[in-house]
């Protein structure tokens, strides 16, 4: 009687599943708050005496940051999305990279070539849900995003001091149409500028 999963499909599974949890642990480890509360911060920005783009303590107080200080915090920014980005993009080479080599051994059964070109389908699915997600959602007026999908989670990260209810909302019914991903599934952060 053949074996349920030959000693290769194991190695798949495993490095599928590790994947995930590298996935699950750079969002984690990240350390931003998941959904914001939705609080209204518009009384802070619509007095007279402030210019756009000034910072505004709880006390409504302007504070003093000089242009260096928001430029290096932008650069950060920018480097988590790049980083995020180009994790992502190593972690699908690599799943790709199991795939090919399934497909190009001689001694694969078809079976094993059947499941190695539906995990291939399902990443060019994911790859096109996330870049359709986060082209939807910078044309929804944020600066940046990153979309991670594993499975039936995902996890959104956009560029934002902080996120108003209604932009959460805005982000999860784009993540519901073209995800296909339950509500309660998804993650939504913010991260600072």
């Amino acid at each position: 009687m053949k074996k349920f999963f030959a000693k290769k499909q194991w190695m798949m599974v495993v490095l599928v599943a590790a994947l995930g949890v590298a996935v699950y642990l750079n969002y984690y480890f990240t350390n931003e708050p998941m959904l914001s509360t939705g609080t209204d911060t518009s009384s802070s920005s619509s007095s007279d005496d402030g210019a756009l783009g000034d910072a505004y303590f709880v006390n409504g107080v302007v504070s003093d940051v000089s242009k260096e200080d928001t430029s290096s915090d932008a650069t950060q920014t920018e480097d988590y999305f790049d980083q995020a980005r180009a994790s992502r993009i190593a972690a699908r080479e690599e799943s790709l990279r199991l795939v090919q080599e399934t497909l190009g051994r001689a001694d694969a059964s078809a079976e094993e070539k059947k499941q190695a070109q539906e995990l291939a389908s399902a990443v060019a699915q994911r790859v096109l849900q996330e870049s359709n997600i986060e082209n939807l959602i910078l044309a929804k007026g944020f600066a940046d995003s990153v979309v991670f999908i594993d499975g039936d989670v995902c996890s959104v990260v956009v560029q934002a001091e902080q996120l108003q209810q209604q932009e959460s909302l805005q982000i999860l019914e784009i993540v519901l149409k073209h995800g296909s991903i339950a509500a309660d599934k998804v993650q939504i952060t913010a991260k600072k500028a």
